[in-house]
C-alpha cells in the first residue's frame, strides 16, 4: 500500500481526491487544508507521495517545496493546480517536483501521475505542455515578456542544448522527461527574448552565459 498525503483548502476537492483513491493501491494517510497542516502531518509521519494544492493558504504548494526537498520528498510531490504562472513552473521544476496536474484534468490523469511518481518518474499533465506551446499557459499570467536570470536548471539545459544535445538526450542527462526539457527551453526563450535554438545560443554567448 502506497501512503499519500493530500492537501487542498477546498473540502469538496479534498474529498474528491480521496474518493478517487478508493479501491486503488494508494491509501490516504493524511488530509490537510493548509500548508501548516502539511508541516504538522510530516512531523507525525512520512507519506510515500505528497499531493499539494498550489494556491492553498500559506505556505502554499510552491513554498513548501524547499522544506519537502530537505525531507527528500520533493521528487515524490505532486502539485495540483487550476493555473500556474511561468515563474511558478520554473520554481517547481527547479525543485524537481514529481508531478504537475491540472484540476480540470480527468481522474485517470491524476492516477497516472501518482503511478509515475511512485515509480520515480516525473509526470507533467499533457495539457500543461499544450498550453505552453500555444502561449496560453496560465489564466493568471502571460508567458510573454518574462524577465529574470536563468535558474541553475535552465543553465544546465541551455549548455547541453548549445552543445548540440537533442531534447531526449538532455532529459536523459539531467534525469527529467523530454516534456520537461521543452518547458525549460520555452522558459529560456522567453527570458532571452528569442524564438529558436540558434538565437538562444547566440544571445547566451553575448551575455556570457556559455
Amino acid at each position: 500500500m502506497t501512503t499519500v498525503l493530500i492537501a487542498d483548502d477546498h473540502p469538496i476537492v479534498l474529498e474528491g481526491l480521496a474518493s478517487l483513491l478508493i479501491g486503488t493501491k494508494f491509501h490516504v494517510a493524511f488530509r490537510c487544508t493548509s500548508g501548516q497542516d502539511v508541516l504538522r502531518a510530516l512531523e507525525i509521519g512520512t507519506p510515500d507521495i505528497v499531493v499539494l494544492d498550489v494556491n492553498m493558504p500559506g505556505p502554499n504548494g510552491i513554498e513548501l517545496l524547499g522544506d519537502l526537498k530537505v525531507r527528500g520528498l520533493s521528487e515524490k510531490t505532486v502539485l495540483l493546480t487550476s493555473s500556474l504562472s511561468p515563474e511558478q513552473l520554473t520554481e517547481a521544476l527547479s525543485f524537481r517536483v514529481g508531478g504537475l496536474v491540472l484540476k480540470e484534468s480527468a481522474a485517470r490523469q491524476f492516477l497516472r501521475c501518482l503511478e509515475a511518481v511512485e515509480m520515480g518518474e516525473q509526470w507533467l499533465d499533457p495539457e500543461l505542455t499544450r498550453r505552453l506551446v500555444n502561449g496560453n499557459f496560465s489564466s493568471q499570467g502571460s508567458v510573454t515578456g518574462m524577465n529574470g536570470s536563468l535558474t541553475k536548471r535552465e543553465l544546465d539545459v541551455l549548455r547541453l542544448a548549445a552543445a548540440g544535445s537533442r531534447n531526449k538526450e538532455i532529459g536523459r542527462a539531467l534525469g527529467i522527461t523530454e516534456g520537461t526539457v521543452k518547458m525549460y527551453l520555452h522558459s529560456i526563450y522567453q527570458k532571452l527574448g528569442v524564438t529558436n535554438r540558434m538565437e538562444m545560443v547566440n544571445v547566451a554567448r553575448q551575455r556570457a552565459l556559455l
